[in-house]
């Protein structure tokens, strides 16, 4: 059953613009979204209206009016309303917002029938060579698809593992044929009952695709990809345990993995780390401790970018889809620092003809549209609110919506690594520097990353950070001291609650 949705209005009528503008750009990101656009002169609307009123029994008056019918003989048009009603029609059935500032809408609706002969013309004119180039490439079968792909996860017990289990499961059509799954802390049943309810999931494995497995060398043995979500989390009630400590803490656990590693593991393995824990040091330690090439071994950084673009280019009242992830710099787990600064989006330029400043009602084109790239620093130089109101959505946020971006991250370096190789491609991944931007630390530090011959290598090409409060040595510096902590190097974490009870119990000892 296919439904097409009808917008019909008059030509000058400002709101009939908006909600085709809007009912294009949900067709463009939903294959499924199907629209018809009526478009009525000032002299010929009402009278139309008044007919389609007749002849459905509505009662609609302004302009424009929105209903929906089935592509089949015999079926009836179902009324939806007006501009405020297909808004909310979009919002309850596609979950889709509003994408773009109000202000920034009244700018685009006077030209929005010019904008829209210029993409008729531009989707059916001839393709060019280079065009013709680009779509021969992506005809091209991927070598990889061909390959059986073996992927573990090690500590299934996080919450994460779910997410990152269900966009693995998707993959199955691209090559991957087996999914172990390992967790020292969970019990035969609970794994059992993990595996047996991802192997519900239809994929394109004639057998099973997720696999419960007792010792993780067994696994280990033809693994292509091993994802470590083990660590050892800090407890901040815990007022005996020093940060040096913990980290001791991590150190052992991937001293204990890194042993099975080079006893079971193929030395061509890749390795990868969600950002879940002192992700970056653990990854350092497995880095010291393994056989394996250390260009081989990531760790995922960029849902820290993914936590602040909205927020972002709502301050900056741009489109979030025309906006790249925010480059993550830092000894992700410890310390970071996401750039916004040198964050990219897509920028359109209008050059005006001469013409647009002579006559304002002309059907002829008024100009040329020159797409751009440019940093966000100039929209962002002026407005400081950013932290605080990225700091109060991650207070609103659930934890599985955080999940979700920490999954996509590793989800999006998987594809890129082993299914989908794209050069061009630049990711936030915590890499083993090689001194690219300046930086000393001989450890995991996260930076923009390219896939190259095989291997993850910084992209010297990317612009460095220009934070006005933190800087790049700073963090550098940072990560050398981590890495040489003792376990007593740094005093007790109180939080803030502890230490306002103390000063509580406190006062009313001396009488205050």
């Amino acid at each position: 059953m296919v439904i097409r949705i009808v917008i019909a209005g008059e030509s000058q009528c400002e709101t009939f613009a908006q909600v085709c503008l809007v009912a294009d750009y949900i067709s463009q990101n939903l294959p499924n979204f199907c629209y018809e656009q009526i478009k009525k002169s000032v002299l010929e609307w009402q009278a139309w209206l008044s007919k389609i009123n007749q002849k459905n029994k509505w009662h609609h008056i302004n302009s424009p009016i929105v209903w929906k019918e089935m592509l089949m003989k015999g079926s009836k048009p179902v009324y939806i309303g007006g501009a405020s009603e297909f808004l909310e029609y979009c919002y309850s059935y596609y979950n889709f917002d509003a994408f773009m500032a109000s202000s920034k809408f009244c700018g685009l609706v006077k030209n929005f029938g010019q904008y829209q002969e210029k993409l008729k013309v531009e989707t059916f004119s001839k393709p060019t060579a280079e065009f013709s180039k680009v779509i021969a490439s992506e005809m091209k079968p991927n070598e990889k698809c061909h390959k059986n792909i073996v992927i573990t996860i090690s500590g299934v017990s996080n919450p994460l593992a779910i997410h990152i289990l269900s966009g693995l499961l998707e993959m199955s059509n691209l090559g991957l044929s087996k999914v172990y799954i390992y967790d020292k802390d969970c019990s035969a049943e609970h794994m059992e009952l993990v595996e047996r309810q991802c192997n519900y999931i239809m994929t394109c494995n004639s057998g099973k695709t997720v696999k419960y497995v007792e010792k993780l060398g067994m696994a280990l043995t033809h693994t292509n990809l091993l994802i470590i979500l083990d660590h050892v989390l800090f407890n901040f009630f815990s007022h005996d345990l020093p940060m040096g400590e913990w980290l001791k803490m991590n150190k052992k656990k991937m001293q204990n993995i890194a042993l099975i590693i080079n006893t079971s593991a193929s030395r061509e393995m890749f390795v990868m780390f969600p950002n879940v824990g002192p992700a970056c040091y653990n990854a350092t330690v497995l880095i010291d401790k393994t056989i394996l090439d250390h260009r081989n071994i990531v760790v995922a950084t960029s849902d820290l970018g993914l936590e602040i673009s909205s927020v972002a280019a709502e301050i900056a009242e741009i489109p979030l889809r025309n906006m790249y992830c925010p480059p993550v710099w830092g000894f992700v787990g410890i310390n970071h620092l996401v750039d916004i600064c040198t964050t990219v989006h897509k920028y359109n330029s209008f050059e005006p003809y001469k013409r647009y400043y002579k006559v304002r009602n002309s059907s002829l084109k008024i100009g040329t549209l020159t797409p751009e790239m440019r940093t966000m620093e100039y929209l962002m130089l002026s407005d400081e609110s950013l932290w605080e109101k990225v700091s109060r959505n991650q207070a609103k946020r659930a934890k599985d919506q955080i999940a979700i971006n920490k999954a996509l991250a590793v989800l999006n370096v998987i594809k890129v690594w082993l299914f989908d190789v794209r050069t061009d491609q630049i990711v936030n991944l915590g890499i083993k520097c090689n001194g690219t931007f300046g930086l000393k630390f001989k450890g995991i530090f996260s930076q923009p990353a390219r896939f190259v011959n095989g291997h993850w290598l910084p992209a010297e090409d990317f612009l460095l950070p220009r934070d006005r409060q933190m800087k790049l040595c700073y963090l550098d510096k940072m990560a050398e001291f981590v890495m040489t902590l003792n376990r007593n190097s740094l005093p007790n974490i109180i939080p803030r609650n502890f230490c306002f009870c103390k000063t509580q119990v406190l006062k009313k000892k001396i009488g205050w």
